[in-house]
């Protein structure tokens, strides 16, 4: 669902995702409420394995995306957060966490499952994705974490603090959050015989 609330009408949770949308999100990632808040782990079921447990976010520098392959916004942003993951891919102190939902509330594992693969399959991107069969992920982030509309990406630092969230999309996005994760990552303890990241270029 698009609104704070998972039984909020489709149309009129339309309506505020789409306004968010041409009014370029909200008006800084570092104002949202959520910033400061520690990010509990969320009951998502794995579209690739249902027994694997969900992610956990202290420790680890995470990007977490709620999106949904019917919203245009959503799948607008999507590939530079893969853009972003693909860059990070050897580090290991980063995950990327994409929660494929869809319209409503509740909805069939199977069939969300199948709709996000299908999707995923025809734009040619490759993304392990997280489904809220039961929405009570949504109905969590909705209530502590001011989650109010489709794309919402909350950035998470290693302490499970919320340190920026962008709601809706716009293109300077990407960078954005490129240079904060970058910032993030930097108070992880450095690897044994790797150097610490030095910079934005390690997400460019």
């Amino acid at each position: 669902m698009i609104a704070k609330r998972p039984r909020v009408p489709i149309l009129a949770a339309l309506a505020a995702v789409f306004a968010l949308w041409a009014s370029g999100g909200c008006s800084s990632p570092s104002d949202h409420p959520a910033v400061g808040r520690t990010m509990g782990r969320l009951p998502l079921t794995s579209m690739a394995d249902p027994s694997r447990r969900p992610p956990k976010y202290d420790g680890r520098v995470t990007l977490l995306n709620v999106w949904g392959t019917w919203c245009m916004p959503c799948r607008r942003e999507l590939p530079g957060l893969l853009r972003i993951a693909k860059r990070l891919e050897d580090e290991p102190g980063f995950q990327l966490v994409a929660i494929s939902c869809g319209t409503g509330g509740p909805e069939d594992l199977a069939e969300i499952t199948a709709t996000t693969r299908d999707f995923l399959a025809r734009e040619r991107l490759e993304l392990d994705c997280w489904a809220d069969p039961d929405a009570m992920a949504r109905l969590v982030l909705s209530e502590s974490y001011e989650f109010e509309a489709f794309p919402t990406t909350y950035l998470v630092g290693p302490d499970a603090r919320v340190r920026a969230v962008w709601v809706g999309f716009r293109s300077r996005d990407e960078a954005d959050m490129a240079r904060a994760i970058v910032a993030a990552l930097k108070e992880l303890p450095p690897r044994a015989g790797q150097p610490a990241v030095a910079g934005p270029a390690a997400a460019r």
